[in-house]
């Protein structure tokens, strides 16, 4: 069985292949060119490429010949070809041989990708579906967090302050011969203070009030001193401003991301020192927070089980933003939320719907 020859391999391939000259001239066609077009090979060989394929007197708008013909280089684009309102990808390679009159010779193809680029559209559509129910869960487990604060905080927290009332009330009524008996009470009042504390730092955790009261700029402050207090690890905040109007969703998604920094330099880092920073640049507010700790390889940043960082990055893309991580082996590791500002019109409308 004889082998197949390179022009037997191009009229068996189902996508158009050509051979053309730096002129847009056709010099080949293979059978799916042919058969698209309903052609002999005479009545196309010679004949001016736009012309015929796309019935255009110049070049299509994205040919991608004058670029390969300017840089001698393989040029391959995406378009969209409102003929035939298909999605093709055209390609153009440059070939050693030369036309008799001496013009370069390129190798060109064209294959429909229509089918591939509304598959990605849907895969877009899908993920853009999916982050917005993301963001909608993650809005109603807000919601719910501060109501459990709130009652947390109103209803339990207050019950054990007028316990802790009471109890003080009875323990002053008390005989002072009855030593064991005001022990006992002391002792229970220990206990519900200690309760009472457990009860403020559940609700600062489930909700801190300060976010809704003060704003995202002492919410961070806050949350700074308050890691530094409870992991003794040195905690420094800085910011280039008072305050900032923003949104409830976005300083939610910076609150969360900046918690969620700091839960992991505790449990990854072995951090003896950490910086908050919180900056307004240009129509963007951004976050960062570094430590000096044993650092983050690159494979840990890329690691899609990495649910922390993954939550990081959802947060802030639903707003359009970006989160960057960065790291040295053994010289700590820098978290960079950037998050664009909110529209004039966004910030009335929440205020509207308050």
């Amino acid at each position: 069985m004889p082998e197949p020859s390179v022009s037997d391999i191009l009229e068996a391939l189902p996508f158009y292949v050509m051979l053309i000259d730096e002129h847009h001239h056709i010099l080949q066609a293979n059978g799916a060119v042919r058969a698209h077009l309903g052609v002999e090979p005479g009545d196309i060989v010679g004949g001016y490429c736009p012309k015929v394929i796309h019935g255009l007197d110049q070049p299509w708008y994205a040919c991608p010949l004058e670029e390969a013909v300017a840089t001698g280089q393989a040029v391959e684009r995406e378009a969209f070809d409102e003929k035939s309102g298909r999605w093709i990808n055209s390609a153009i390679y440059p070939l050693g041989p030369l036309t008799q009159d001496g013009s370069r010779i390129y190798f060109h193809t064209v294959n429909d990708i229509s089918a591939r680029k509304e598959a990605e559209e849907q895969l877009l559509a899908s993920r853009e579906q999916l982050r917005e129910l993301s963001q909608f869960l993650e809005s109603v487990r807000e919601e719910e967090r501060a109501k459990m604060a709130r009652a947390i905080h109103d209803e339990l927290g207050q019950s054990l302050t007028a316990l802790k009332f009471d109890l003080s009330w009875l323990s002053r009524r008390f005989p002072q011969e009855l030593e064991q008996l005001s022990e006992r009470t002391r002792s229970m009042g220990e206990l519900i203070d200690g309760a009472i504390q457990t009860v403020n730092r559940l609700s600062g955790e489930l909700r801190p009030s300060i976010l809704d009261d003060l704003g995202l700029v002492d919410a961070i402050q806050w949350q700074a001193q308050d890691f530094s207090k409870r992991t003794d690890i040195k905690t420094t905040f800085t910011s280039n401003f008072a305050e900032i109007s923003l949104d409830q969703q976005r300083s939610t998604a910076l609150f969360r991301i900046c918690q969620e920094a700091l839960t992991n330099i505790v449990r990854h880092a072995r951090a003896t020192r950490v910086a908050v920073g919180l900056k307004k640049v240009r129509h963007r507010v951004v976050l960062k927070i570094s430590d000096n700790g044993v650092g983050i390889e690159e494979s840990q940043i890329l690691d899609p089980r990495a649910f922390g960082l993954v939550g990081m990055r959802e947060r802030a893309g639903f707003f359009g933003g970006e989160v960057k991580v960065s790291g040295i082996p053994g010289k700590g590791t820098s978290v960079v939320v950037s998050i664009p500002l909110p529209r004039r019109e966004d910030l009335d409308a929440e205020s509207i719907d308050r």
